[in-house]
């Protein structure tokens, strides 16, 4: 998992993903727009650790992902793929809960501090 360049790609409320062993990273109901590449932009400095307090857990995390100067339209969610794998896999989905937009503006996804995945391996 910090062995590989991730990205994180944008979408709307059509996208259904699937994450069986078969499943690759599509452009249906990927988002574009200004300031939006398709495929998304790269998570930096992602990295994949072992947590051992309060209980085991795996964890990948990265830096925040931001579209800077952007006008985007029916942002509902972004999914994490691993994109120098062919096919590119599907890591994780995010439905962020309402669809968002902006207008010559930034659209930031801020992770969680524990992580942008969290997997409880061996509970305490």
């Amino acid at each position: 998992m910090d062995d590989d360049t991730h990205k994180l790609a944008l979408y709307d409320n059509t996208i259904t993903p699937g994450f069986g062993t078969d499943e690759s990273y599509s452009t249906s109901g990927e988002i574009s727009g200004t300031g939006y590449t398709a495929g998304g932009a790269a998570i930096a400095s992602a990295t994949f650790t072992v947590v051992t307090s309060g209980g085991v857990y795996a964890v990948w995390d990265g830096n925040n992902v931001q579209w800077e100067a952007s006008t985007l339209t029916g942002v509902r969610g972004a999914i994490a793929h691993a994109d120098a794998e062919t096919p590119k896999r599907l890591i994780l989905g995010i439905d962020f809960g309402q669809a968002y937009q902006t207008n010559d503006g930034v659209l930031l996804v801020s992770f969680n501090a524990s992580g942008i995945g969290r997997i409880n391996v061996v509970s305490p």
